[in-house]
């Protein structure tokens, strides 16, 4: 018996492999693949970063208020008003030269209650956006209430 088909074209057919479609089709399933992990890559980097600045930012905020509320109970700097050090911005250690401008604001005499001031600090720094942190607490005055 012999068949009409000569046996090389039954071989082509029937061996494995990958057409040129599916070897395309794969490598531009990796490169998509590997693309998306890059950019969430670099997505991670920066939100890292963020994180380190607000953590900064935050104990730049912490230092200065646990300064202010330090002093001594008459101190000057204690007096009602705004203060800031825009001239000399920080950096994440307190050193001058940074990133990082704090500000603070002491408020009148007996607020929120009779012998109490509130103390708020607020840093503010910029990378690809402007950010600002602010905390506060009391300060007790020397007299119930302030004078």
């Amino acid at each position: 018996m012999c068949s009409a088909r000569p046996r090389s074209a039954d071989r082509r057919r029937t061996s494995g492999g990958f057409s040129l479609l599916e070897a395309i089709t794969a490598t531009g399933f990796v490169g998509l693949t590997l693309l998306a992990l890059a950019g969430s890559g670099i997505s991670l980097t920066r939100n890292q970063k963020s994180a380190d600045s607000t953590a900064a930012a935050q104990g730049l905020a912490q230092q200065k208020l646990e300064q202010l509320r330090s002093m001594p109970l008459a101190a000057p700097d204690l007096a009602a008003g705004n203060y800031n050090d825009a001239a000399n911005p920080l950096q994440a250690n307190g050193a001058t030269g940074g990133m990082f401008t704090r500000s603070w604001t002491v408020s009148a005499n007996d607020t929120p209650a009779n012998g109490l001031k509130t103390v708020t600090v607020s840093v503010a720094w910029k990378d690809s956006r402007a950010h600002t942190t602010t905390i506060a607490a009391f300060v007790r005055c020397s007299n119930n209430p302030c004078t």
